[in-house]
């Protein structure tokens, strides 16, 4: 069986997460972040990260757009081609420019998608195999589906998400392996649901209390997951199917909906047996 291997990723510095004063997610705590400890947390998942021979590369934070630092959001890459996203709230959309500077001054094709659409990158979609699953529901649509299937060739599955607190798809599915992964029920319309038993072979179930915990906005790379710290039962399931298990504390980015996946967008990753 192949594993994913992350070999760089992209992070934005949480400089002005803690100006952060609106809610666009059930999640979302305006008023409460810790920019120190957030600091500290971001920190932490880099020493992280490089503990298993990942590069980061680190984008700045710029000042009015506090959710930034959610990296994951912002677009697809695949190769030095990037799909850059088209934020539904209005509260996002001034974060976009800045993530486009960056891909293109380091030689990435940048493709936009029609202004009917709206897409939120990585944390709408996960690659399976030779399809891509994408998230509907709250933050993408339809149209959002037949655009990307078009710019990549790739067949499009839309998944129904029905629950706004797992608006995003990475909050409420964790593919892990080939013929693994993780996902939460409610999250998903009857219909979805089927069409993930097809899917996967091996389909699991988080608890309340591990989707709650954001057990789902984990970071696999090889048989290594990076997660939100307090999920004993989660980490007790991925050490019975033989992964360590890398706890970090995210609270601080849990108050805006966000974790470990969040913060990471995966510029280039390989395979391994």
């Amino acid at each position: 069986m192949k594993h994913k291997l992350i070999k760089k990723v992209l992070m934005c510095e949480p400089t002005y997460f803690d100006t952060l004063d609106y809610a666009i997610n059930p999640w979302m705590k305006p008023g409460t972040i810790d920019g120190a400890e957030a600091m500290v947390e971001w920190k932490n998942l880099i020493k992280a990260y490089q503990s298993q021979d990942i590069k980061v590369e680190v984008i700045k934070q710029q000042k009015g757009v506090p959710d930034m630092v959610f990296a994951t959001d912002q677009g697809i890459a695949l190769g030095k081609t990037v799909i850059l996203s088209r934020f539904w709230c209005d509260e996002r959309k001034g974060e976009t420019k800045y993530y486009r500077q960056w891909f293109e001054e380091r030689g990435y094709t940048i493709k936009n998608l029609p202004e009917n659409t709206y897409f939120e990158g990585n944390g709408d979609s996960y690659f399976w195999h030779d399809k891509l699953l994408i998230g509907v529901g709250y933050r993408a649509d339809q149209r959002t589906c037949q655009a990307i299937s078009k710019i990549f060739n790739i067949e499009v599955v839309p998944l129904q998400i029905i629950d706004p607190a797992f608006y995003h798809l990475d909050v409420g599915f964790l593919p892990l392996n080939e013929t693994t992964a993780f996902y939460y029920p409610p999250a998903f319309s009857k219909k979805s649901r089927e069409v993930l038993k097809k899917l996967v072979p091996n389909l699991l179930e988080f608890t309340d209390d591990e989707a709650n915990g954001f057990a789902a906005n984990s970071v696999v790379t090889d048989h290594h997951v990076v997660h939100q710290s307090g999920n004993p039962t989660f980490k007790h399931k991925l050490q019975n199917l033989g992964y360590t298990s890398i706890e970090v504390e995210m609270g601080e980015f849990m108050k805006s909906g966000g974790g470990t996946h969040c913060l990471t967008n995966v510029l280039e990753e390989g395979w391994e047996n």
